[in-house]
């Protein structure tokens, strides 16, 4: 069983606790905002857990469908007992096991199969800090692309400065520990500490050029305009701008979109 697997059937029935973090609520508000209005579209979720931010595009953006993709078969089996808002809303969402970093059609098939045509939307949120390898992440990034309808948007949440000093106490909800080079490859592994009650923690990867925004991989395989969604416009820093003060200086993570043209 791949450790990422394991780790996630472990804690699956926390996971949704994350909703009341500092930096869950900070991402909630970038996602809103990157996912707009998706009043008839079709939406892939690729590492899409328990169906956090599939519930959201259902309940906040009107989307027509959400298909959540995950390795975790217990995340998954926990996200179909979490209800939407929108009465009916669990009907529009599909829960597909897979490993992202392999091809999804080749995995999924049969009555299960992808939508035939591509996706309107598709998400990969935290996907690629969970990459231990180049291959990995370009494994991860061919399955955002080859899903992604001519004209679609793609848009994740992804680690992004890893050592903020306020990342060491867990100012905002969560800690990385443990950072390490990974032998062979070009990036970091460490451990995320999520501050709920109980809290848990999981190992994450992320190479280098997810940390740094270069995104190669995706540039080359097609896709155009992507760009980090800003922060200072969201409800979330507006509400209080001093508490978010360090987070701005050096941002833990960020919502990235682009397009297919």
């Amino acid at each position: 069983m791949p450790v990422e697997k394991k780790q996630y059937d472990t804690f699956a029935a926390k996971y949704s606790n994350v909703t009341d973090l500092p930096c869950s609520k900070i991402e909630a508000d970038l996602i809103r905002t990157a996912l707009g209005d998706c009043t008839g579209l079709a939406i892939l979720d690729i590492g899409g857990g328990s169906g956090l931010h599939a519930r959201r595009a259902i309940d906040e953006a009107n989307a027509s469908s959400v298909d959540v993709v995950d390795i975790s078969q217990e995340m998954l089996r926990v996200g179909q007992t979490i209800p939407t808002q929108k009465e009916g809303g669990l009907d529009r969402i599909r829960w597909l096991e897979a490993d992202a970093s392999k091809p999804l059609s080749e995995q999924i098939s049969g009555e299960q199969k992808l939508k035939e045509g591509g996706y309107d939307v598709v998400m990969a949120n935290w996907v690629f800090d969970h990459a231990t390898s180049m291959g990995d992440l370009r494994g991860m990034w061919e399955n955002v692309v080859a899903q992604l309808k001519p004209g679609g948007t793609f848009l994740g949440v992804r680690v992004y400065n890893i050592k903020p000093e306020y990342m060491g106490y867990g100012k905002y909800g969560f800690t990385f520990s443990q950072i390490e080079e990974i032998p062979g490859q070009p990036g970091l592994k460490y451990v995320v500490g999520c501050l709920t009650d109980p809290p848990f923690s999981f190992g994450g990867t992320s190479m280098e050029e997810t940390l740094t925004l270069a995104d190669t991989i995706p540039k080359e395989l097609g896709l155009v305009d992507l760009k980090v969604v800003p922060f200072e416009e969201t409800d979330t820093v507006k509400a209080d701008p001093e508490f978010w003060g360090e987070f701005l200086k050096s941002p833990n993570l960020a919502v990235v979109v682009g397009r297919k043209p």
